[in-house]
């Protein structure tokens, strides 16, 4: 385990992942441990306790970048079906919605009751709707089927958060804050490219 000089005088190797380069969650992770300047891992399952913080870090931060809505996790005019029981049932990868079109109107949420997740009329204060509902989606995917822009954005701001908490703001790596400025400009030009082919 390198010192804390050591890891933040050294260039971290996730620098040399570029934004059209698909990474494994792997991959990620070792970018995140890389960033206080520990050994990679070469499984999920390693079973040490850094490892499983990094990817612990990389999946907190996959939720909150993609909880935010790109063109890559959003799904649009989604039909929210009811069950026999007039309630419509969430998926657990629905980060977020909101209701569209003739039913832009109707404010809802998402809340658990008795561990399943459903759609809630803050208005009505009910899980029953009488009809079914039309709603954008926001949705959590899987590390591997995001965007090569979007991964390296993850596990570049995913290493900066976890130095961060490791070593404190004040002792922030200049490569890894700007690494991470770096691949968000990547994800913006990413994102902007595929609206205007829309």
């Amino acid at each position: 385990k390198l010192t804390i000089w050591a890891a933040l005088t050294r260039r971290p190797i996730f620098l040399s992942y570029k934004e059209n380069q698909m990474l494994t969650k792997l991959e990620a992770v070792n970018i995140v441990l890389d960033s206080i300047g520990e050994t990679p891992v070469s499984s999920l399952t390693s079973g040490l306790p850094d490892a499983e913080s990094a990817e612990a870090k990389l999946d907190e931060v996959t939720t909150e970048v993609l909880a935010k809505g790109w063109h890559q996790n959003t799904n649009y005019g989604v039909k929210a079906m009811r069950n026999y029981l007039n309630k419509i049932v969430i998926p657990s990868n629905y980060i977020r919605l909101d209701t569209v079109g003739e039913h832009k109107d109707i404010n809802v949420t998402i809340r658990t009751d008795n561990n399943v997740r459903y759609l809630f009329n803050i208005k009505e204060q009910t899980y029953i709707f009488d009809k079914d509902l039309y709603v954008d989606v926001i949705i959590k995917l899987p590390f591997a089927e995001l965007t090569p822009s979007m991964q390296l954005y993850i596990a570049r701001k995913a290493a900066r958060s976890f130095q961060e908490s490791a070593m404190g703001s004040a002792a922030l790596d200049s490569f890894t804050v700007r690494s991470e400025a770096e691949a968000y400009a990547a994800l913006m030009d990413s994102e902007a490219e595929v609206e205007d082919n829309n």
